[in-house]
């Protein structure tokens, strides 16, 4: 019988920070957590968007496009990243125009 690949995601990053901190996690205090998942043979992360994206610049006063490019740096270029988006409204509290949903996917592929 072959052996079957079963791809797992790992959402510690993102659904894990914001549903019990708020998304408010340094990234220096989450990078090692990263390489050990990395170590670990993790290679499936959903790592951003969502209020995790919006918490690094109001409370964290971080960059999310710069914590993706280190994040990329991590696990490597083979790594599969995924980020959370709201649909329509991408990763902002309102309704988005197409321009905006275009930048949005502009930006994430470069950095993510």
């Amino acid at each position: 019988m072959a052996k079957k690949y079963i791809d797992v995601m790992d959402t510690t990053f993102r659904d894990g920070f914001q549903s019990v901190f708020g998304g408010r996690v340094l990234m220096d205090d989450f990078f090692p957590a990263v390489e050990a998942a990395k170590e670990a043979g993790i290679k499936h992360f959903e790592f951003g968007g969502g209020a995790r994206f919006q918490s690094l610049y109001y409370y964290l006063q971080e960059n999310a496009f710069e914590i993706m490019d280190l994040f990329r740096d991590i696990v490597g270029p083979e790594a599969n990243l995924q980020i959370l988006a709201r649909g329509i409204n991408t990763v902002m509290l309102d309704t988005a125009s197409r321009e905006m949903i275009d930048l949005f996917a502009q930006m994430f592929k470069k950095h993510s």
